[in-house]
């Protein structure tokens, strides 16, 4: 069984994409662009002022997400 696994393993192999060129631009441009579903997010109403969000949220009572950090966004410190 092991054996079987590897070959298959061995036999799929993983595409390397297409080089970029003009002919294909548009396919590329339509890959690498995000559907609607990966774009919701943004139709959320964000706050970034903590105290009007606080009085909105106990007007219509719903919780609060308070992000904070500190230092880099991507750890580069």
């Amino acid at each position: 069984m092991l054996m079987l696994s590897l070959a298959v393993l061995l036999h799929v192999s993983p595409q390397s994409p297409p080089e970029p060129t003009v002919a294909n631009l548009g396919g590329w441009l339509t890959f690498i662009e995000p559907a609607a579903s990966e774009q919701a997010y943004r139709e959320i109403g964000w706050r970034n002022a903590l105290w009007p969000a606080v009085e909105e949220a106990r007007q219509l009572g719903r919780p609060i997400l308070f992000w904070t950090m500190n230092g880099h966004p991507l750890g580069c410190t």
